[in-house]
C-alpha cells in the first residue's frame, strides 16, 4: 500500500507534535479548529453610567445562567462531585464585593462596561500567571474564562458549541466549560496550545472519556480544519498528515490499548503483591475533591498525598478551621477504610495574597513549612482541622519543604497545641494520628537517617528534589532540558532516603512523578519503596507491573542501576526492560523520540 502523506494544502507532511497527555486514549481523525479571537476592548466615556450599569448586570445574569447549564449538563454526564468544578466559576460571577468595585469605577469614571471589566478581571489574572505555581495559572484560566463570557455578552455575540461530524477539536486553550459543552458532539479528542495534565478541563476530560493532549503551544499554528491527525493521550504526541504506514500502525495501537486498558481496570481492586510475597501499597495523589470518585474503580490503597494548597487557591482567603474540616472529612470517608495523607500548606513567595513583596526566586523563598512556622495561626487551625477529621477515618500529616530538624520539632510543637486545645473543648480525634515528612530538600535527604527517628513515615518528591539536587529550574526554558529524574544522582539518593526510614523503623512513600511511571516502577520496588502515590489513572498500571514482578529480582535490578554513572544509560535500561516483559504498557507509556521503533 502507498505509505506517501495525506497532505493538507500548506501543511508539511508527517509532523510530530510533543506535549502532556492530560487524558489516556487514542484517537484518529480531522480536524477541527475551534478558534478563540480575543475580544477587542475600546476604552470609552459614556455619558450615562446607568445604562452600563444595567448591561453589565444583564450580561452577568447570562453569564450565570450559561454557566449553570454547564454545570448541570457535568452533572448528568459524569455526577454531582466532578462537576463541582464550575461551582467556582459561578461564586466568581456571584462575587458582591468584586462586582461592586466595578461598577463603583463605570459610574466615577463614566467609562464603558467592556472596559472597566476587562481591566479589572485582567489584573487579577496577571496577577496570578505571573506565578510558577500551576494552580494558580489554572485559576487565572477560568477568571479569564469569566471575564470573555461577560463581555462575549456585554457584546451580544452568541456561543457556538454545536457541530458536524466526529472531529477532534483544537484550540488554543480548553477550559473546563469547553470540555463540557462540547463533549456533547461527537468528539474523538481535544488537543491545546496550553493546559497541564492536572487543569480541571484535563480532569473533566478523562471523566468524560475523551483522549486529550495539551501544552502543545503551536498545534494551533500547524492545523487547519480538515487536516488528518492522530492522537496519542497516553505519551502526549499528535501527528498531523500522518503517512497511510504510521495512520496502520495507530489503528493497530488503539485496539490493543483499548483492550489493555479494559484488562487493567478489570484488575484495579487486585492488591499490589510481587510474585514472592512482597506487598507494597499504590496511592492517589488528589488535589480536587472532584478527583474523589476515581479512588475505588483505579484500586486506590488511600490516598499518598492530599494537596490542602487548593483550597486557598479556589477562593480569595484562606478557608478557616472548620471549612477545611468539611473538605478533609469527605476526603476521608471516600478513602476509608484506608488512610488519608494530608499535606499542610504548600504556599508561600507566589501566593501574592499571603505576603506583601515579590520574592527573585519563590522556590527557594518563604513557602511550605517555613511559611507555615512564621504562621503559627494558620498551622494550628490547619493542624485542627485535619485532627476533628480523623474523627471519621484514618488520616496522617505531611509537613512539606522541610529542611532542617529543628522545623519537624517546632511543627509537632505545634501540633502538639492543637491537640491539647481540642481536648480542652471535649472533641474527639485520632490521638495516635501518624506524622511523615515530605523529603524534597537536600539537606533534608542528607539528614533523612535523623529526621525519620522524630516522625512516623517519610515520602519522597522527586519534583522537588530533582530540581534542587541538579540547579535546575524546570520551568525555565532554557535548562529545562536539563531536569533529569533519572540522573545518578537523584536514584542514589532516593536510594539513601528509603534506607534512612527503614532503618528507623518506619515506611517511606513517593508521591513525585517518578512513582506514576512505569519505567521506574520495577526499580524503585527493588530499592525497597513501600508506597508508591501517583495520578489516579496509573495505579491501575504500577499495580500490573508489581503483581508481575519478583521483588527479589527487582532488588538485583536495582542494584545494577544504582551502579550506573550515565542518565542516558539508565534510561535506556529502564525502557529496554519495560518493552521486553510489559510490552503494551511501554507503548502506552514511554515517549520514544522515534515513533516507529
Amino acid at each position: 500500500m502507498n505509505s506517501d502523506p495525506v497532505v493538507h494544502s500548506g501543511i508539511p507532511a508527517e509532523l510530530v507534535l510533543r506535549g502532556v497527555g492530560a487524558s489516556p486514549g487514542i484517537a484518529i481523525g480531522k480536524v477541527l479548529v475551534l478558534k478563540k479571537d480575543g475580544i477587542v476592548v475600546e476604552e470609552k466615556t459614556v455619558a450615562d453610567p446607568a445604562v452600563e450599569l444595567e448591561r453589565l448586570q444583564k450580561s452577568i445574569e447570562r453569564s450565570t445562567y450559561e454557566l449553570e447549564k454547564v454545570y448541570h449538563t457535568a452533572r448528568e454526564k459524569i455526577g454531582d462531585d466532578k462537576a463541582r468544578i464550575f461551582e467556582a466559576q459561578l461564586l466568581i460571577l456571584s462575587d458582591p464585593v468584586f462586582f461592586d468595585g466595578v461598577k463603583h469605577k463605570i459610574v466615577r469614571n463614566k467609562k464603558n462596561a467592556e472596559f472597566v471589566v476587562s481591566t479589572e478581571f485582567s489584573k487579577q489574572v496577571e496577577q496570578l500567571r505571573r506565578s510558577n505555581n500551576e494552580m494558580f495559572k489554572q485559576r487565572a484560566m477560568e477568571i479569564e474564562d469569566c471575564k470573555n463570557r461577560i463581555l462575549r455578552n456585554l457584546a451580544e455575540a452568541k456561543l457556538k458549541s454545536r457541530f458536524e461530524g466526529t472531529p477532534i477539536v483544537v484550540t488554543s486553550e480548553l477550559t473546563p466549560a469547553d470540555a463540557v459543552l462540547l463533549s456533547r458532539n461527537a468528539v474523538l479528542g481535544y488537543v491545546s496550545d496550553f493546559g497541564g495534565a492536572r487543569s480541571h478541563a484535563s480532569i473533566l476530560s478523562r471523566s468524560l472519556g475523551i483522549p486529550a493532549v495539551v501544552g502543545l503551544k503551536e498545534a494551533t499554528k500547524h492545523v487547519s480544519d480538515g487536516v488528518e491527525l492522530i492522537l496519542d493521550g497516553y505519551r502526549g504526541v499528535i501527528i498531523i498528515n500522518p503517512t497511510e504506514s504510521t495512520l496502520r500502525k495507530f489503528r493497530d495501537r488503539k485496539k490493543w490499548c483499548e483492550q489493555l486498558d479494559t484488562e487493567l481496570m478489570s484488575e484495579a481492586g487486585e492488591p499490589a503483591l510481587t510474585t514472592d510475597g512482597r506487598r507494597v501499597s499504590v496511592e492517589a495523589n488528589i488535589e480536587l475533591l472532584e478527583e474523589l470518585p476515581l479512588l475505588k474503580p483505579h484500586g486506590a490503597d488511600g490516598i499518598g498525598l492530599f494537596r490542602t494548597e487548593p483550597l486557598i487557591i479556589d477562593s480569595d482567603s484562606i478557608p478557616d478551621e472548620m471549612e477545611q474540616a468539611e473538605v478533609f472529612r469527605k476526603a476521608v470517608e471516600e478513602a476509608r477504610p484506608n488512610a488519608v495523607v494530608f499535606r499542610t500548606f504548600d504556599i508561600g513567595g507566589d501566593k501574592v495574597f499571603v505576603q506583601d513583596h515579590a520574592e527573585q526566586n519563590p522556590f527557594l523563598g518563604w513557602r511550605g513549612i517555613r511559611m507555615m512556622l512564621d504562621r503559627p495561626d494558620l498551622f494550628r487551625e490547619q493542624f485542627r482541622a485535619i485532627l476533628r477529621a480523623s474523627s471519621s477515618g484514618k488520616c496522617k500529616i505531611m509537613y512539606p519543604m522541610v529542611a532542617t530538624l529543628e522545623e519537624v520539632a517546632r511543627a509537632n510543637e505545634l501540633l502538639a497545641e492543637a491537640k491539647k486545645s481540642l481536648d480542652s473543648e471535649g472533641i474527639n480525634y485520632d490521638k495516635k494520628i501518624e506524622v511523615g515528612v515530605m523529603i524534597e530538600i537536600p539537606s533534608a535527604a542528607l539528614m533523612s537517617r535523623e529526621i525519620a527517628k522524630h516522625v512516623d513515615f517519610l515520602s519522597i518528591g522527586t519534583n522537588d528534589l530533582t530540581q534542587y539536587l541538579l540547579a535546575v529550574d524546570r520551568t525555565n526554558e532554557l535548562v529545562a532540558n536539563m531536569f533529569e529524574e533519572f540522573h545518578p544522582a537523584v536514584l542514589r539518593t532516593i536510594k539513601l532516603i528509603i534506607d534512612s526510614g527503614h532503618d528507623a523503623g518506619i515506611k517511606v512513600a513517593m508521591c513525585g512523578e517518578m512513582a506514576g511511571n512505569p519505567m521506574a516502577t520495577v526499580m524503585l520496588l527493588g530499592m525497597g519503596l513501600d508506597e508508591f502515590s501517583a495520578v489516579s489513572s496509573m495505579l491501575p498500571v504500577l499495580k500490573k507491573i508489581i503483581r508481575a514482578t519478583n521483588y527479589k529480582s527487582a532488588r538485583k535490578f536495582a542494584r545494577q542501576l544504582l551502579k550506573m554513572d550515565s542518565a542516558d544509560e539508565i534510561k535506556k535500561m529502564l525502557a529496554d526492560y519495560l518493552k521486553t516483559r510489559f510490552e503494551r504498557i511501554y507503548h502506552t507509556s514511554v515517549s520514544e523520540e522515534n515513533l516507529d521503533q
